[in-house]
């Protein structure tokens, strides 16, 4: 049977949950009240599935799910919360999870959610109408190739350690500029720092 873990600091909610999990085929290994116990759980039993609140004690819901994606744990992650989801749902994509259900729906939507997710979808049913899903969505290898050849330049100089003004220098243009593809590197592959574009360069075995 595939097998379950479920955090979330309220007793009603987590009784819920409980009950539309094991019936949508799942045995619930184990339930947590805080992000500590969540991450240790889900590395003790490798869980098919985690349905994880965000406002938690101990490391929040987004903090749960970028370790367990840098410990390359594979369950599939649904998020259940009453966050504001126009503030959160993006958030949670990006993060890696694979569903979002608003406690503020009715509860009953969480097994439409898992079902989708375990059949290898990803459904986010309060995604904003002006995000394009399918960028999002988009792995770093996708992004990395809708860089341009300038782009890309820029990249491998900045992951070799060059400032904006060497940069510059090298490639005979502004400051500004430079500053400019910097910027445009962040967005197009989802990162804020030099060092995550090195880390997603170093992945793919740019130099």
């Amino acid at each position: 049977m595939r097998k379950a873990i479920i955090v979330d600091d309220h007793p009603f909610i987590l009784a819920t949950v409980r009950m539309l999990v094991i019936n949508a085929g799942f045995d619930v290994v184990a339930e947590c009240d805080n992000g500590i116990d969540a991450v240790q759980q889900c590395e003790q039993h490798k869980p098919d599935l985690l349905v994880l609140d965000l406002a938690i004690p101990g490391l929040d819901g987004l903090e749960v799910i970028r370790r367990l994606k840098e410990r390359k744990n594979h369950c599939k992650i649904v998020v259940l919360t009453s966050q504001n989801s126009e503030q959160f749902t993006l958030r949670c994509i990006q993060a890696g999870a694979s569903g979002y259900v608003s406690k503020k729906d009715n509860l009953s939507m969480l097994s439409e959610v898992i079902n989708t997710v375990m059949a290898g979808y990803s459904l986010f049913p309060q995604l904003p109408d002006d995000v394009d899903a399918n960028e999002i969505f988009m792995d770093d290898a996708q992004k990395l190739a809708r860089l341009s050849n300038r782009e890309m330049m820029v990249m491998k100089y900045l992951i070799n350690g060059m400032s904006n003004k060497q940069i510059a220098q090298a490639l005979s243009l502004s400051e500004k500029t430079i500053s400019t593809y910097k910027t445009r590197l962040y967005e197009k592959l989802n990162v804020s720092s030099v060092m995550a574009l090195a880390q997603i360069a170093q992945h793919h075995e740019i130099e």
